[in-house]
């Protein structure tokens, strides 16, 4: 599996906080970036997004990535989600006010884009991958996922204000390589972190425990000015815990 790093935080682009990934260069993993990051033919090569809940730094991105394929468009681009996470897509992002319905808008015979549903719990097949979301609790309805291909899986958190569900996947997942996990705020600002539905570092101590040096933590969605001390508390965790870097590119 591979995985590029598309919303993050740092670098030439400065994406602070938006969330999005691509897996082997064709299915994005939320998309609160991915046309402000990528190539056009970068672009043209997705079919698929999964989305873990419907946010703007998780989903924007969508719309000006159906814009900028549609015209070249040789199958319709999955948009995957929860059925709560998908209406809100439908009405509120891709509605035909905010911006084009490209679900509805033909090319070649068929949409754009098409909207799939998934349910937590219930493994969904994404090209070569299986994707298997579980719920989160956040602000709003949330899942985040366990994603395999072949042997190796990766757990995503996805927005979240407990680690509880992310420990129990990781404890259920066989052959995992990889936790990809939000850390919002510093540990100072726990109690904000809470209401607004987000973890910091030291809610991990129980994750690292359980994975230990073999298993890699990254961090993502850090809040623009606690940056570095969130690297800091992350460190002083043990384990492999480091926060990941806008552009960088993991195999496993």
């Amino acid at each position: 599996m591979k995985l590029r790093v598309l919303g993050c935080y740092g670098g030439v682009t400065q994406y602070h906080r938006v969330t999005g990934f691509l897996v082997n260069d064709h299915i994005l993993l939320d998309a609160g970036s991915a046309a402000e990051s990528l190539p056009l033919e970068a672009q043209r090569r997705i079919d698929a997004a999964v989305i873990s809940h419907s946010h703007l730094d998780h989903c924007a991105s969508l719309a000006f990535l159906t814009d900028n394929i549609f015209a070249d468009a040789k199958a319709p681009l999955r948009i995957i989600a929860t059925l709560e996470t998908a209406d809100a897509i439908q009405r509120h992002l891709l509605n035909g006010t905010m911006w084009p319905d490209f679900t509805a808008i033909k090319r070649t015979g068929s949409s754009v884009a098409v909207i799939e549903t998934l349910r937590p719990g219930e493994p969904k097949r994404v090209g070569e991958l299986v994707v298997t979301p579980f719920s989160v609790e956040h602000s709003v309805p949330t899942v985040g996922f366990v994603i395999s291909e072949g042997r190796n899986a990766m757990l995503y958190s996805a927005d979240t204000r407990e680690i509880g569900p992310i420990i129990q996947r990781a404890r259920e997942t066989e052959n995992l390589k990889l936790v990809l996990i939000e850390a919002s705020f510093p540990n100072k600002l726990r109690e904000l972190a809470s209401k607004t539905g987000h973890l910091v570092p030291e809610q991990l101590e129980g994750l690292v425990s359980l994975v230990g040096k073999d298993v890699p933590i990254r961090l993502f969605h850090m809040k623009p000015g606690y940056v570095e001390r969130i690297a800091r508390e992350a460190a002083a965790l043990g384990g492999d815990v480091a926060l990941l870097e806008q552009g960088e590119v993991i195999e496993f």
